[in-house]
C-alpha cells in the first residue's frame, strides 16, 4: 500500500508539473532551442519535471515521517511544487528565449512570471486540494468518537 502512495503522489505531481510547464511555455514551441537544435518543447517539457517529481516526491514522505499536521505538510510541499515548477518553466525560457537574446536577470524572472503565473496558481490549488482530500497524509490525531469509545 505505501508504495501506492508513494507512486501516486510521484504521478500527481509529474503531471501537474508537465502541465504547468507545456502550457506556461506553449508561446516557444516553435522556437529553437539553444542546447539542441533538434530538440522540441514537448521533450523539454516531459523531461525537465522527472527530477523534481523525484525530489519532492522524497521531501514530501520525509516531511510526512516528521511534521504530523495535514495543513503545514501540504503548504510546505505546494510551495515548494511552485518552485520547482517556476525553475522547470525558467529553464525553458531561458534555453528558448532568452539564449537567443540580451535579457537582463529581471527581465528573465518577469517573463517566466507572466507566462506561467496563471497554470501554476491552477496546478498548485490543485495538488493542495488532492493532497488534502486523499488520505495520503496519515496524522496521528484521535478523533473526539474514538476518544470517548470504552475499550474493554
Amino acid at each position: 500500500m505505501k508504495v501506492l502512495k508513494i507512486i501516486l503522489f510521484f504521478v500527481i505531481v509529474y503531471v501537474l508539473s508537465v502541465f504547468t510547464a507545456y502550457f506556461s511555455m506553449i508561446d516557444y514551441e516553435d522556437t529553437v532551442s539553444s542546447s539542441c537544435l533538434e530538440c522540441s518543447l514537448v521533450r523539454d517539457v516531459f523531461l525537465l519535471p522527472v527530477f523534481s517529481s523525484i525530489v519532492l516526491t522524497f521531501l514530501f514522505f520525509a516531511f510526512k515521517k516528521v511534521l504530523k499536521k495535514r495543513m503545514f505538510i501540504s503548504i510546505v510541499i505546494v510551495l515548494l511544487f511552485i518552485t520547482f515548477s517556476f525553475l522547470n518553466n525558467y529553464y525553458i525560457f531561458i534555453d528558448r528565449v532568452s539564449a537567443w537574446s540580451s535579457f537582463s536577470l529581471k527581465g528573465e524572472i518577469l517573463g517566466v512570471v507572466s507566462d506561467s503565473y496563471l497554470h501554476l496558481i491552477i496546478s498548485a490549488a490543485i495538488l493542495f486540494m488532492v493532497l488534502m482530500r486523499l488520505n495520503i497524509i496519515n496524522t496521528n490525531t484521535v478523533s473526539v468518537r474514538e476518544s470517548t469509545q470504552f475499550h474493554e
